[in-house]
């Protein structure tokens, strides 16, 4: 059951991996990747878990608030575009590994704050290890898994940040009943920083991109990551592999396509205004749900440890839907997977802005987790596809830094203010609003990359440039 040298040797990484069926090794990947967000979903989660408490013991004003929510999302949009460009730079696996360490440590020492602006200071630079880690699971998973089965495996990895930010609430329920107001934020930092024991599994079992080792000259160690995924394949299958399938070989393209501004190009432009636009209705949503639910449900009256049951159950159903729109995206496109996920969830905050009972808020808002965060599979992995190798990172991160911004920054500084100065209805409108916008961009403006491979994809980049509002639309 060998697959000869001669045959093997000489091919590409793509026209190796495309041949691939699903091993364990494949999942081993795929868990790994996911694993990271799930780990990095507790640190984020922290802070909207911590809110109550730290409102209680520093006197925070809904300014306050807002501006410490924003200032953990702008340390992430710092983080995320340098992070970006050294993932392309020097490989996924390095800056994956050092952005851990520093979000991990960063969220430890939020539990030696002695006041506000320290807490502020600590949590911006938290989160600029944060936006280290966001781009590289999708983009690793993106150059690991064939083209049939990119997003489904994305909606795997993306249902594992949503368990992340799940059991944060669940924790939070189990920690701040125990300890005083002013030491229950300190301890849940503490535990938050737990993902920093986890750079061991991804140092050891994680291996770098073939797809990326083999455009940087690094052959040899790109053909032993695929012959062991190739003997696995046989393995499981009791025969050797089929002939490798013609994939197209593309070349590592101009200066222009090279530099960070290459995403902003002619080329280029056009994906990347389309798709930070998209991506911030989606941000915006997310940030809303995770960061302020328990807030709002305790601004209507009810308990801490309520509201923060609530918030979980909120979370917890975007699991689901995330799991839903992998596969949905694969079946149907990615265009079609956002309109359809984020036409329903606007509506969702359409209807929480005039719920009139504690059912309608809590359901409203499952719609919202449901089909709003539901909708980051396939909107992380177009992200990644939109992009050649050589900017794969540094765009994916690009358009999360930018959405993030809007999304996070902006938006997270702003709804407190609206909640109070307007209440739920007017905040709940304009979310509906931004998600709407994202879905007229969608249906008009964007590349859809179902059925197709990533070098398919990045020779239609070096031959097409799309004007902003004219897409390339894919055949399949």
């Amino acid at each position: 059951m060998q697959t000869s040298n001669d045959q093997r040797v000489p091919a590409t990484a793509a026209a190796r991996l495309e041949r691939l069926p699903v091993t364990w090794l494949t999942w081993r990947i795929v868990l790994l990747a996911g694993l990271a967000w799930f780990t990095e979903a507790l640190s984020i989660g922290s802070l909207g878990v911590s809110l109550p408490a730290l409102k209680a013991t520093m006197g925070l004003t809904p300014s306050d608030v807002g501006l410490l929510v924003a200032t953990q999302t702008l340390g992430v949009v710092v983080g995320l575009i340098p992070a970006g460009r050294f993932a392309d730079k020097y490989g996924r696996k390095r800056v994956l590994i050092g952005g851990i360490i520093g979000y991990s440590l960063f969220t430890f020492m939020c539990a030696f704050a002695t006041n506000y602006d320290s807490l502020l200071f600590i949590r911006f630079l938290a989160g600029i290890g944060m936006g280290s880690i966001f781009p590289l699971p999708y983009a690793i998973v993106c150059e690991f898994v064939r083209k049939n089965h990119r997003t489904m495996f994305n909606g795997f990895m993306d249902a594992c940040l949503s368990i992340g930010y799940f059991i944060a609430p669940l924790l939070g329920f189990l920690v701040f009943p125990h300890f005083s107001a002013d030491v229950s934020w300190r301890v849940f930092f503490m535990i938050a920083a737990a993902p920093i024991f986890y750079i061991w599994f991804i140092y050891k079992y994680l291996p770098e991109s073939p797809r990326w080792l083999e455009r940087n000259g690094r052959m040899a160690e790109a053909d032993a990551i695929l012959s062991e995924m190739e003997r696995g394949a046989e393995k499981k299958l009791g025969h050797a592999l089929p002939p490798l399938a013609e994939v197209p070989v593309v070349s590592t393209g101009t200066a222009s396509l090279q530099a960070v501004a290459g995403i902003f190009g002619p080329r280029l432009i056009g994906r990347t205004v389309a798709r930070c636009i998209s991506a911030t209705g989606v941000f915006f949503m997310f940030y809303v749900v995770m960061s302020y639910m328990p807030t709002i449900f305790v601004a209507g009256g009810f308990k801490f440890a309520t509201s923060l049951l609530f918030t979980a159950i909120i979370i917890g159903v975007s699991i689901p839907g995330k799991l839903l729109n992998g596969w949905f995206s694969e079946k149907f496109g990615r265009r079609a997977a956002y309109v359809v996920f984020m036409g329903i969830a606007g509506a969702g905050a359409l209807l929480f802005a005039v719920a009139g009972s504690v059912f309608g808020s809590v359901g409203f808002a499952c719609i919202m987790s449901f089909f709003g965060l539901g909708a980051f599979p396939s909107l992380k992995m177009s992200m990644a596809e939109q992009y050649p190798m050589a900017l794969r990172a540094t765009g994916a991160a690009t358009i999360e830094s930018v959405a993030r911004l809007l999304g996070g920054v902006v938006g997270s500084y702003s709804l407190p203010v609206l909640l109070h100065a307007y209440g739920v209805g007017v905040s709940f409108a304009t979310i509906a609003v931004v998600a709407f916008i994202g879905v007229a961009t969608e249906l008009t403006a964007t590349v859809e990359t179902k059925g197709k491979t990533l070098e398919e994809l990045e020779g239609e980049v070096q031959q097409v440039a799309a004007p902003f509002g004219q897409p390339v639309r894919s055949d399949a």
